[in-house]
């Protein structure tokens, strides 16, 4: 089996190494980072130093190689977060899984992460343009690294607003998602659409740029 083309960074480490192996083309400015703490990063065995650090990958196979370890331990939760469609942060987390992923039941887990700023305009469910390609490509991935794997597709947003009306749009931008990838060829069944509100911030509501960042919708597959 082979890989496709993505235009997004896919988190991965040799735990999570699919039974695919193709060199496929891919060019993506990549910052590494690890909380609560450091770790020493990896790129095919090869020792980059402690987080944070920046590298550009040219293929999948590339962003499969690059690992993260702290203490003599793996991470249980690493997070591709996409910030354009050539530039993703990974974050590898370590301890706990986040909040939200606890709250689905699991202790191990993969998640793409789609800023706002990529999906939607500001107050709206209907996806933008630019995240139709990424979504696509994202199908993709799906279909070929993780076939028969449940994918969570959770909405969120800032906490400015009602309660009623942040929940509304987080349960429908979750659903303008799962049926996007389902319409994409992703088994409708495996997809499972869900909105959180405002209940499950990735970092501070008090600046414009934090509210940004909780403005999300993930794909959360446990591993």
């Amino acid at each position: 089996m082979r890989h496709r083309a993505l235009p997004l960074l896919a988190l991965a480490s040799l735990a999570f190494t699919s039974a695919c192996t193709q060199q496929v083309p891919l060019r993506m400015a990549v910052e590494v980072v690890a909380e609560p703490e450091q770790a020493d990063v990896t790129f095919k065995g090869k020792g980059l130093g402690p987080t944070p650090a920046s590298l550009e990958v040219k293929t999948f196979d590339e962003l499969m190689a690059i690992a993260a370890r702290r203490e003599n331990a793996d991470a249980v939760e690493k997070r591709v977060r996409i910030l354009a469609p050539d530039k993703a942060q990974l974050i590898f987390r370590f301890g706990e899984v986040s909040p939200v992923a606890k709250k689905l039941g699991y202790s191990k887990v993969l998640v793409f992460d789609y800023s706002e700023r990529v999906s939607f305009d500001s107050g709206k469910s209907e996806l933008k343009p630019d995240a139709l390609t990424i979504l696509n490509r994202q199908a993709e991935i799906l279909k070929t690294s993780f076939p028969g794997v449940d994918v969570n597709v959770c909405g969120h947003t800032d906490s400015t607003g009602g309660d009623d009306l942040n929940l509304k749009l987080s349960i429908d931008r979750a659903k303008a998602v799962s049926d996007y990838l389902a319409a994409a060829g992703v088994p409708g069944a495996k997809l499972k659409p869900q909105g959180f509100g405002k209940d499950y911030p990735i970092t501070t509501n008090a600046t414009p740029e934090g509210r940004g960042m909780n403005r999300r919708t993930e794909l959360i597959l446990p591993q």
